[in-house]
């Protein structure tokens, strides 16, 4: 499977020449991004941390988050980006130790989100899961059980949700 961003993605969110900077090790100026092993592992290990974040519960699944589109799929390459600069910070502690923590608890405090339901992106069925709904045995079905409760005098008249009265 693909990375959810590439590294045209990186450079149109963040600037060019830092990313050129972090992902060498001597004082060789990087000149192509697209085919940096080091861009590319941190695109990937980010692509694995979104999915191990947003897959829980089945919330989503790949193939969800591969036929977003618009906003959406931009959002998810933001998300992307932002965890990939993390990790190509992290190569450099010395010099971006303190940058590297402010965008983890930022990133980490989005996925939290999407994995609490309070983001989605635009896919139907989970915009339509945080919408209440009522289910449940109406008055006829509790009636036709038989329990004691609802055939004896000596407990009050049973109280469903509106819309379950029948």
């Amino acid at each position: 499977m693909a990375a959810y961003a590439n590294s045209a993605d990186m450079t149109a969110r963040f600037d060019e020449r830092t990313l050129k900077e972090l992902v060498v090790d001597d004082n060789t100026p990087e000149t192509n991004l697209a085919t940096n092993v080091k861009m590319t592992a941190a695109l990937a290990d980010a692509t694995g941390a979104i999915d191990a974040a947003l897959l829980v519960g089945q919330m989503y699944d790949p193939d969800d988050l591969d036929a977003l589109t618009d906003e959406s799929l931009a959002y998810l390459k933001r998300i992307t980006c932002e965890i990939a600069l993390c990790y190509l910070v992290r190569r450099r502690p010395e010099k971006y130790g303190k940058a590297s923590k402010e965008i983890k608890e930022n990133v980490d405090a989005i996925l939290d989100q999407f994995r609490s339901g309070v983001r989605v992106f635009d896919i139907d069925a989970n915009r339509q899961a945080g919408l209440p709904t009522v289910d449940g045995l109406t008055v006829v079905q509790y009636q036709g059980l038989g329990l004691h409760r609802d055939i004896s005098h000596m407990y009050p008249r049973r109280r469903l949700p509106v819309g379950r009265g029948t």
